[in-house]
């Protein structure tokens, strides 16, 4: 994302412990904004490929946890295969 992001002039939405967007009457300085559109283009982004339904499913949990359960199994037969 190489555009200069500018202040958004319409409602702003956060996120809260309920995990639904709830308005705030609190406006997001720029930085802020920058931050926020950073982050969800990164988040497209890694996501492609993956339909909303997966995602509200949990298929990115459900990756990291396998990740993390095979990381050190790739991790220990590739020592064994150097050795």
């Amino acid at each position: 994302m190489n555009e200069s992001t500018q202040p958004l002039d319409a409602p702003h939405f956060a996120v809260g412990s309920t995990n639904r967007p709830s308005q705030s009457s609190e406006q997001p300085t720029p930085v802020q904004d920058a931050a926020m559109l950073r982050r969800i283009q990164a988040c497209v982004d890694a996501c492609e490929g993956i339909s909303t339904e997966e995602l509200e499913d949990g298929v990115v949990q459900d990756m990291q946890r396998v990740l993390r359960e095979v990381a050190p199994i790739i991790a220990e037969w590739s020592r064994e295969q150097q050795g």
